[in-house]
């Protein structure tokens, strides 16, 4: 009985895993198709604007500097899920991970 329920523990830990691990690779395959779309409208997106009367230079460039900086914010924090992911995690995190098993176990 022992073994069996360290296996399904194990079974369980390894399936939230693997369901986290394809969480991330979609998140990764949405990054990269609305940063493509994104990049290849900008200047459509600029034009947009333009068009429809916007005339504000710094407005126009705050759509540019956004357009630029959403995706690497983005791209760092995604980076920083996939290191978590991946089991990279700064030593703090994982102490406390720990600290926090042997706490909930204690109970």
């Amino acid at each position: 009985m022992g073994k069996y329920k360290y296996d399904s523990e194990k079974y369980i830990r390894a399936k939230r895993r693997v369901e986290n691990l394809k969480n991330f690779y979609a998140h990764i395959a949405v990054y990269v198709v609305m940063n493509v779309l994104l990049f290849s409208f900008k200047v459509n997106i600029i034009d947009f604007f333009v068009e429809h009367g916007v005339n504000d230079q710094g407005f126009l460039n705050w759509v540019e500097w956004n357009i630029v900086f959403i995706p690497i914010i983005w791209g760092v924090v995604l980076l920083l899920i996939g290191l978590f992911y991946f089991k990279m995690k700064p030593v703090f995190f994982r102490n406390w991970e720990e600290r926090q098993i042997r706490k909930y176990m204690e109970k």
